[in-house]
């Protein structure tokens, strides 16, 4: 396993568990456009994502998929194993952006975990996030307009990789967002002319992701709200610190 952990799942478990978890784990590249799982087939592994980006996509034609979630650094590709070994997925998840992953056999993983209760918990935690994330998408996709939407779905990547580079065409925006090449081009124009985008070829600059945040409806406020509250690790509770000046002062008062 690699030395440094960018993968925020794997950072809320203790050291001996990603120990133990690391001798079933290898490196791999990921490749845009690589399936890391496809429609209706077995998953041979699961994915801690490092780098990268990978959209989770539903079939909703015969030839046609509409982006579900989001996978970046914070999240595993494979959710459905955990909750039942053998688990054939109803989704395609497909790398939007190259990066890198440790990838661990499925049959291994779904052995392991009930060994390693800090893992089990945090991929329980990231499975709520996974049902509040694709509850909200799909809410947001029937509600709330295309430019509303797409200054949502941006940030969501930009969290996801977090950086403000987006190494995407719009032909892939508008395959996973269940619309028209031409209206997401139309939309990232008037997004460029209030100078909240730049564009160039396969390229997306967030330029200032504050003022994009004013266009995207309140789902991407409970997103990431979600994300902070599942994939932040408890903290310790402070303890108040009184100086023995102020303590006896307190009793004072508390006599009078």
């Amino acid at each position: 396993m690699a030395e440094t952990i960018n993968n925020r799942l794997l950072q809320l478990i203790p050291a001996e568990e990603l120990k133990k978890l690391s001798r079933f784990a290898e490196p791999v590249d990921l490749r845009p456009g690589q399936v890391l799982h496809q429609f209706r087939l077995p998953m041979e592994y699961v994915y801690f994502i490092e780098s990268g980006l990978v959209s989770v996509a539903a079939k909703v034609a015969r030839d046609r998929f509409v982006e579900a979630w989001l996978i970046g650094s914070e999240g595993l590709v494979g959710a459905p194993a955990v909750l039942a070994a053998g688990a054939i997925p109803l989704h395609r998840r497909t790398v939007q952006v190259g990066g890198k992953a440790l990838r661990i056999r499925t049959a291994e993983f779904c052995e392991q975990i009930g060994d390693l209760p800090e893992l089990r918990k945090a991929v329980d935690r990231y499975l709520s996030l996974v049902l509040s994330q694709t509850s909200q998408s799909g809410a947001c996709n029937a509600y709330h307009n295309l430019s509303q939407r797409l200054a949502r779905w941006l940030l969501v990547a930009r969290g996801a990789l977090r950086s403000n580079d987006l190494p995407l065409t719009h032909k892939v925006l508008a395959e996973l967002l269940g619309v028209r090449r031409a209206s997401v081009t139309k939309c990232l124009e008037q997004f460029q002319l209030q100078g909240l985008v730049s564009t160039r070829r396969a390229h997306i600059r967030l330029e200032v992701p504050f003022d994009l945040l004013r266009i995207s409806c309140d789902c991407f406020r409970l997103i990431e709200r979600e994300h902070e509250r599942y994939l932040v690790a408890p903290a310790v509770k402070p303890v108040a610190v009184i100086d023995p000046s102020r303590r006896a002062r307190n009793r004072q008062q508390a006599a009078r």
